[in-house]
């Protein structure tokens, strides 16, 4: 096809209306929104038929996690709470404490700040008798003593008020399958990515192009829920109006979804290969010399300081062979900053270097995208507020599942019913 032929083409189909665009004899069709929408249609019922009852459970479970710390506090006061009133020892005095009383605990992981009047929580695999693997165990501290309050299977099972957050929570990413799940989960949010852009695009009117007044005239009534219609329709407008009003949230939300599921399996090298992403940043003491976690989490507090940022870490995982400490939850009062998170320093153990420093807000349009995807995930970007908007979420999440199914089933219904009509 000469360049000229492609060039009238364009131009042909540009200035017909949507709807109307036929292709001149002799050239290729072009497709229109009309041509395509019965197999957006398709598309659009069954994977979400596919999908309700995975996004049923993920609505409602996210929903509760958005506030699961709160609720597990509220559930598990004796844990939670700190028995003493006063500043928490130092980070290597609580591990210290933690080994004199669990010399067989191996800690991973040490929120040692935490906020005013709570516990120090501990994470440490342990071996149990008849368990082929060491069992990991929530430990909860008085932050001034030291002492073991409380503890708790990490992983502990099912209803009741111990184990039911963290249940409810595996549930949430994993559907409590393991890696199994986290596969599941991660597809799931690819194919619910496709469906929120498909569920769009069947919202826009068929015969108006889009810089014309009418379009977005008869657009606008989508997003309106009318009283006046039959019970079906009012369904339908719930449907795709409450979908409409959070299409952006519901987007970030199937979004942040690959992310946290499939992170480094798909969402990372996605990024990586589309958009441009600085390496992390290092630094670290010459000549490189051993340090201890306490020395590390001073390496680790003056690196962030020396990026612009004056919070102090709160928390830390440790590797289980010794090697690197991951300080993380820089926060002034122990709590999960908003906006774009917190940094986040890995510590060499064995040389006092800084082998990865992420600091939010700060690195190339990749490390933005890949930053941001947990705080939009649970709505931290935008502290309390976004909390509650991805709470609500949940529910709406649940809500079209329904009302989604009930389309297709009264559509089913009557489909079938006309046969019938038309033999009697």
């Amino acid at each position: 096809m000469e360049l000229q032929d492609i060039y009238a083409n364009a131009s042909y189909f540009l200035l017909l209306p949507v709807g109307n665009r036929r292709a001149k004899p002799g050239h290729m069709a072009v497709p229109t929104l009309k041509t395509l929408r019965p197999v957006l249609v398709c598309l659009h019922r069954y994977v979400g038929l596919l999908l309700s009852g995975v996004l049923f459970i993920a609505g409602l479970s996210g929903s509760i996690s958005v506030f699961r710390g709160e609720i597990d506090a509220a559930l598990n006061p004796d844990l939670f709470h700190a028995a003493t009133p006063g500043r928490p020892l130092p980070l290597s005095t609580l591990l210290s404490r933690v080994q004199a009383q669990r010399p067989a605990a191996r800690v991973t992981a040490v929120l040692y700040r935490p906020p005013a009047g709570r516990a120090v929580e501990v994470y440490a695999a342990e071996a149990a008798p008849g368990a082929a693997e060491p069992v990991e165990n929530q430990m909860f501290l008085d932050p001034a003593t030291g002492r073991i309050q409380g503890m708790r299977p990490s992983e502990g099972c099912c209803i009741n008020r111990r184990a039911l957050m963290s249940f409810i929570y595996r549930i949430h990413y994993s559907l409590d399958l393991g890696w199994i799940g986290l596969w599941i989960m991660g597809l799931s949010a690819v194919l619910w990515s496709i469906d929120c852009v498909v569920g769009l695009i069947l919202t826009f009117p068929l015969h108006q192009p889009v810089w014309r007044a009418g379009f977005w005239r008869r657009w606008g009534k989508t997003w309106t829920i009318s009283p006046a219609r039959s019970s079906i329709r009012i369904v339908f407008d719930l449907h795709r109006a409450v979908s409409l009003w959070l299409w952006v949230v519901l987007l970030g939300i199937a979004i942040s979804g690959v992310a946290l599921a499939l992170e480094d399996q798909v969402f990372n090298p996605v990024v990586r290969a589309i958009l441009p992403v600085a390496l992390p940043v290092t630094d670290g003491p010459s000549p490189p010399r051993p340090v201890t976690v306490a020395q590390a989490e001073r390496l680790a507090a003056d690196f962030v300081h020396a990026h612009g940022r004056a919070e102090k870490p709160a928390a830390v995982l440790l590797d289980p062979d010794g090697g690197t400490a991951l300080f993380y939850l820089f926060s002034n009062d122990g709590t999960e900053p908003a906006g774009l998170g917190s940094p986040m320093v890995t510590i060499d153990l064995a040389t006092g270097q800084v082998t990865d420093g992420t600091i939010p807000g700060q690195g190339r349009l990749g490390n933005l995208v890949m930053q941001v995807q947990p705080q939009w995930h649970s709505g931290e970007i935008a502290g309390l507020a976004g909390r509650i908007v991805i709470c609500l979420s949940g529910i709406v999440v649940c809500m079209l599942t329904v009302t989604g199914v009930m389309i297709w089933w009264r559509k089913r219904r009557a489909h079938g019913a006309r046969p019938a009509r038309g033999q009697s």
